[in-house]
């Protein structure tokens, strides 16, 4: 009979496993300008005007490649805790954000582009990849100028959620303790 607390991590677990493979879903408000489709002006000469329009975006439990590029800018990012605990931590905190912001901006760009973020080119018979740059730097500015803090905390969880680093480290303890390559120890039969 299993107790409450192995039905609640069972619970726990198929609850992460459910976010990890339905993804997340989050919206940024941003202002496009059209030009309104109703009047008698013609349409070349209708002034564009501007409206509120809701963009969805969706992370996907990302592919090693794109974890190693989320890795590698969440690294960057230093925190002193102590010298935030100081008498002048809100201005380290203002110095914090105006280092980090574009960076968290970054690292949601880099969660929704995913393994999109290689373009796949046939040069030569060779098929080369490229990294889409200006996508990632059009989504980069993007959040920088559309996503609040309280949003950034909420994605930079589900962001590590869905990164799976539970199942990346079980890999790689399995890959560690089966190697074919590993000595084995041999002990001197005491016999002879």
């Amino acid at each position: 009979m299993e107790t409450t607390d192995t039905k609640a991590l069972e619970q726990e677990k198929a609850e992460l496993n459910a976010l990890i493979n339905k993804g997340i879903t989050f919206e940024v408000e941003v202002t496009e300008f059209v030009k309104p489709t109703n009047g008698f002006i013609p349409l070349l000469f209708r002034k564009r005007v501007p409206v509120k329009v809701q963009k969805k975006f969706r992370i996907k439990e990302p592919t090693l490649g794109t974890l190693d590029r989320i890795a590698a800018e969440w690294i960057e990012v230093a925190i002193d805790e102590k010298a935030l605990q100081s008498d002048d931590g809100m201005q380290r905190a203002r110095t914090l954000v105006s280092k980090h912001a574009i960076r968290c901006a970054k690292v949601i760009a880099i969660a929704v582009l995913g393994s999109e973020y290689l373009i796949s080119k046939w040069e030569n018979g060779i098929v080369r990849y490229e990294d889409d740059e200006w996508r990632l730097d059009e989504l980069t500015a993007l959040f920088a100028e559309t996503i609040t803090p309280s949003q950034l905390y909420r994605l930079c969880l589900l962001i590590t959620a869905a990164c799976n680093l539970g199942d990346f480290m079980n890999s790689i303890r399995l890959m560690s303790a089966d190697r074919s390559t590993m000595p084995i120890r041999i002990e001197k039969n005491n016999e002879d």
